[in-house]
């Protein structure tokens, strides 16, 4: 009795790559603790491939943001989604239009921000306990770049929980000062012609140890 078969034919439909090169500075990216890492996404430097359980992992969290999507709309929520005449939500700075990036959706009676996440549990309880900065300080700078590219005062991020399918979720208010700040940092990416400073000197840096070019860097 075979074992595996179809295993190895999803394997192989994953580790189809279905990522477009980047010529911008990310939303989802702006909030990353590693400048370099953003330098060399944003310089096209090609770093390792993402691993098959990476990228369904990935894949995953994508069909659970449906869930949220559609229990919203089921409960009467008028939603702006994705499409192509609205250019799929891609908003980009009026002053440096190569920090851009795709919200997952607008919430229209409030004209605010909605974006959606997924956790582990361990992850989802510290979300819940103590707040969206303390939980994932990327994810707070992302929704703030997407306020600030579409002139919004007011953003949503929730949450689903991977393990228990517990939904959270915290309203989020716009900081122009803040957003000045990754503005600054995004030109800071843009002009350097060389790789900025490393977030840390070793290789086995929490932060660096599944970085994708780590190898580079870390030469």
């Amino acid at each position: 009795m075979r074992k595996g078969r179809l295993k190895g034919i999803i394997d192989a439909a994953i580790n189809v790559s279905r990522e477009t090169s980047r010529d911008y500075i990310g939303a989802s990216q702006i909030g990353d603790a590693c400048l370099r890492r953003i330098w060399y996404n944003y310089h096209g430097v090609s770093g390792a491939p993402f691993s098959t359980k990476q990228q369904r992992t990935f894949s995953i969290g994508k069909k659970l943001e449906t869930i949220v999507i559609d229990s919203l709309h089921d409960a009467g929520v008028d939603l702006i989604l994705p499409h192509v005449s609205n250019h799929y939500l891609e908003f980009f700075d009026e002053d440096i239009p190569y920090l851009r990036g795709h919200a997952d959706a607008i919430i229209k009676d409030e004209d605010a921000i909605l974006e959606i996440k997924t956790a582990k549990d361990s992850s989802f309880k510290i979300f819940v306990n103590k707040g969206l900065k303390v939980w994932n300080f990327q994810y707070y700078t992302q929704i703030q770049c997407y306020m600030g590219m579409s002139h919004k005062k007011k953003g949503y991020i929730v949450c689903i929980n991977k393990d228990t399918s517990e939904v959270w979720d915290e309203e989020v208010q716009f900081s122009p000062e803040y957003y000045d700040g990754i503005k600054a940092r995004a030109l800071l990416v843009h002009s350097h012609d060389e790789p900025l400073p490393k977030v840390n000197d070793s290789p086995f840096y929490y932060a660096c140890k599944t970085c994708q070019f780590k190898e580079i860097c870390h030469d």
